[in-house]
């Protein structure tokens, strides 16, 4: 026997949320990591230099969003919350950005796809009562509109 064998349940891991160990799969680790997909993802559009205060703005409220679940007091500001609350999710067709190659909205469709995984956690994560305290109504709408900002900002149908 070694004495990573003796020590510790690998497959968990300490969650600073609850101050527990808890098993590496949970929803709670997915969320980090698809929100820091998302941001990776919304870093890189930054990158191609077309709508920078548009792009670092989306950037501004995912961060803003994941540190709403540990910090619920973080909000997002007036302004920025009022243009969210004008999203309607569509569906428009992604086939010619694609096909031409453009690779600021192929990031943040990226980034749309992070962000709609991170809100499912979210919804796992609340099903957890250990969890439900910091998955706020707040949180899972302002994720959720998100979503559709990255997905009109990806396809150029803005209404913000």
């Amino acid at each position: 026997m070694t004495l990573l064998d003796t020590e510790k349940d690998h497959g968990n891991i300490y969650c600073e949320l609850i101050d527990q160990d808890i098993q590496g799969d949970h929803p709670f680790f997915r969320f980090e990591s698809h929100c820091r997909m998302a941001m990776a993802n919304i870093g890189l559009a930054i990158s191609c230099g077309t709508r920078l205060a548009e792009t670092r703005e989306l950037l501004e409220i995912i961060d803003t969003l994941y540190n709403n679940l540990s910090s619920p007091e973080e909000k997002l500001q007036d302004q920025v919350r009022k243009k969210l609350n004008h999203e309607d999710d569509v569906w428009l067709d992604m086939k010619q950005k694609f096909s031409s190659g453009d690779a600021r909205s192929s990031y943040l469709i990226l980034a749309h796809a992070g962000v709609k995984l991170a809100l499912s956690d979210l919804v796992d994560m609340r099903k957890d009562s250990r969890f439900t305290e910091f998955v706020s109504d707040y949180l899972l709408n302002y994720m959720y509109k998100l979503s559709v900002a990255l997905y009109r900002e990806a396809i150029g149908h803005v209404l913000l």
